[in-house]
């Protein structure tokens, strides 16, 4: 069974509903506030994929950085960070921190 994402235009509250595929919510109301102003939301698809398949795509996506470029290496994990998830990136402040200061042209450690 799909989990629907919806919207309260009332109260802003953001709320998911599990629903067969044919079933219609056309009475849906929020259970905040109760209104029956509310949208449907596009929801992003989760896909599950084995740890070979996630360390293909990771290699794939680092064969085309270039490795002697600090800022292109730290935008490759700036954004590659959250699509592998933050555990593999080491999920630290200061990690976090370094990668986004050398991706916006920051010092590196080779510069201090």
């Amino acid at each position: 069974m799909p989990i629907y994402e919806y919207h309260c235009k009332t109260c802003e509250n953001q709320f998911e509903v599990l629903t067969g595929m044919t079933e219609k919510n056309d009475s849906l109301i929020c259970p905040r506030c109760g209104s029956d102003k509310v949208d449907k939301l596009i929801s992003t698809v989760s896909v599950v994929r084995s740890p070979s398949q996630i360390h293909q795509d990771r290699m794939k996506t680092l064969a085309k950085v270039n490795p002697g470029n600090p800022q292109e290496v730290a935008r490759h994990f700036k954004e590659q960070g959250s699509r592998f998830g933050e555990a593999d990136f080491r999920g630290k402040k200061a990690w976090k921190d370094a990668v986004h200061r050398v991706a916006e042209g920051g010092p590196t450690l080779e510069d201090k």
